[in-house]
C-alpha cells in the first residue's frame, strides 16, 4: 500500500511546485493599510466618505491617505496604491508615488516591485 501512495504524493507535490508564476503577477497588490472599513459609522469616524465606488451598487469607505505623494516602488509601501508617473510605459522600471486616496477602481498604472503595469478595476 505504501508503494502506491508515495508516487501519487510525489506527483501531487511536483504539480503544485510547477504552477505558473504568472498567476500571481496579474493580481493587484493592495497596500498594508488599505481601508477595510465596512460600515458608514466607522468610515465617517475615520474622516472618510461613504459612497459607491466602482460599478457595484454597494457603498464603500473612501479615505484620503496620509502618505500621498511619497516615493514608492510597490503598493506595500503605501496606504493606497503605488502609482507610476504619467506617461510611463508598461514594464518600465520606475519609482512611483503613493495615491491620494484608497479608491482602487478605474484604470491605473501601478508600480509593483519597481515595474509599471496597467490594471482596470470595475
Amino acid at each position: 500500500m505504501f508503494k502506491r501512495i508515495v508516487p501519487v504524493l510525489l506527483i501531487a507535490l511536483l504539480a503544485a511546485c510547477s504552477a505558473p508564476a504568472e498567476r500571481d503577477t496579474v493580481r493587484p497588490k493592495a497596500g498594508p493599510a488599505v481601508a477595510s472599513v465596512t460600515n458608514e459609522t466607522d468610515c465617517l469616524r475615520r474622516g472618510g466618505e461613504w459612497k459607491q465606488l466602482g460599478r457595484a451598487p454597494v457603498p464603500q469607505c473612501l479615505l484620503q491617505t496620509v502618505d500621498a505623494g511619497k516615493a514608492c516602488t510597490d503598493s506595500q509601501q503605501c496606504q493606497g496604491q503605488c502609482l507610476a508617473p504619467e506617461g510611463t510605459v508598461d514594464s518600465a522600471r520606475v519609482q512611483g508615488q503613493c495615491s491620494v486616496d484608497t479608491n482602487p477602481f478605474g484604470c491605473q498604472q501601478r508600480v509593483r516591485d519597481g515595474v509599471a503595469w496597467t490594471i482596470c478595476v470595475d
